[in-house]
């Protein structure tokens, strides 16, 4: 290797050690003396198997976060809120702590598309009759969706 290979090399393991330690780009970076875009150019052009590396720094990180949770859980006092350290996991590690978002059955918009086409099919209708039934048919539609969306969700094994 290299004069300059091993140069990049050892300020790319420095790097890397302070990286899993603090765990930002711009502390890690002044602590090597190395500036961002140095970094930002090993990360990009791969240069030395810079991003696999880089990915097991951010995993030793992350991981250094949730040792950090487990212990401040088991000697926390009652007081004590441990909010920061449960953003700095969301933030780090989102696929294992970062809330999922509220997930929907459809019914609403199931309900929207078939009050849709009530109204579109009732308007051809509706010049045909006119009369005091049309509130009681549009009642009734509204049952027969929500009915429908029932046994569907029935029948699919969710009997929760």
């Amino acid at each position: 290797m290299d004069l300059r290979k091993e140069s990049m090399s050892a300020n790319q393991e420095a790097f890397l050690s302070a990286f899993a330690l603090v765990g930002s780009v711009k502390k890690a970076c002044e602590a090597v003396g190395v500036q961002r875009q140095v970094v930002s150019g090993w990360t990009v052009g791969d240069k030395l198997g810079f991003k696999d590396r880089y990915a097991s720094a951010r995993e030793d990180f992350r991981e250094s976060l949730q040792d950090l949770a487990v212990s401040r859980v088991k000697e926390q006092a009652p007081g004590d809120n441990p909010a920061l350290l449960i953003k700095l996991l969301e933030a780090h590690w989102p696929d294992k702590y970062r809330r999922a978002g509220y997930l929907t059955d459809g019914t609403a918009k199931e309900m929207i598309e078939g009050w849709r086409k009530f109204v579109k099919d009732g308007r051809s209708q509706a010049k045909a009759r006119k009369g005091e039934g049309d509130r009681h048919n549009a009642v009734e539609e509204a049952e027969r969706i929500l009915a429908g969306k029932s046994k569907r969700s029935g029948s699919d094994g969710d009997d929760s």
